[in-house]
C-alpha cells in the first residue's frame, strides 16, 4: 500500500485532515461572510482530487494521501499571516485601492510552493517504495 498504510488508515487520516482544516480555517478566517464559504474547501478538494484519482485510475490510498495533504496545506500557509490578511481586507473595504501586504503575499506564495514540493517528493518516494 501507498506509504505502507492501509486504505482504511488513509480514510481516517483524510477525515482527521478535514476536521483539522474546518477547525483551523474557522480560526484563521476572521471575516464573517467568508467564514461560511470556507466549508466548501473540503467539498472542492474531494471533487477535484477524487476526479483526478478516478481519471488516472489511482489507488484510493494515493488519492486520500493527496486529499489529506491539501487539507492541511491551506491552514498551514494561512495561519501565520491571518492577522495581516484580516487587516488588509478591512483596509481594502475602506479604500479599494489598498494593496495586500507584500510580506503576507510573499509568505503565502513561498510556503505554498515549499509545501507542494514536499507533498510531491513524498508522493514520488512513496510510489517508488510501493513498487
Amino acid at each position: 500500500m501507498f506509504l505502507s498504510l492501509s486504505t482504511s488508515t488513509w480514510v481516517l487520516i483524510a477525515a482527521g485532515a478535514t476536521l483539522v482544516n474546518l477547525a483551523a480555517m474557522q480560526w484563521i478566517i476572521q471575516i464573517p461572510k467568508y467564514r461560511k464559504r470556507q466549508f466548501w474547501l473540503p467539498v472542492i478538494g474531494m471533487v477535484c482530487v477524487g476526479a483526478r484519482g478516478f481519471a488516472e485510475s489511482a489507488a484510493l490510498a494515493d488519492t486520500l494521501y493527496l486529499y489529506a495533504a491539501i487539507m492541511v496545506v491551506f491552514p498551514a500557509a494561512l495561519a501565520p499571516v491571518r492577522r495581516q490578511i484580516t487587516r488588509d481586507y478591512y483596509r481594502w473595504v475602506e479604500d479599494p485601492t489598498t494593496r495586500a501586504s507584500k510580506a503576507a503575499l510573499a509568505w503565502c506564495t513561498t510556503s505554498l510552493t515549499v509545501m507542494l514540493f514536499v507533498i510531491g517528493v513524498v508522493w514520488v518516494v512513496g510510489k517508488k517504495a510501493g513498487t
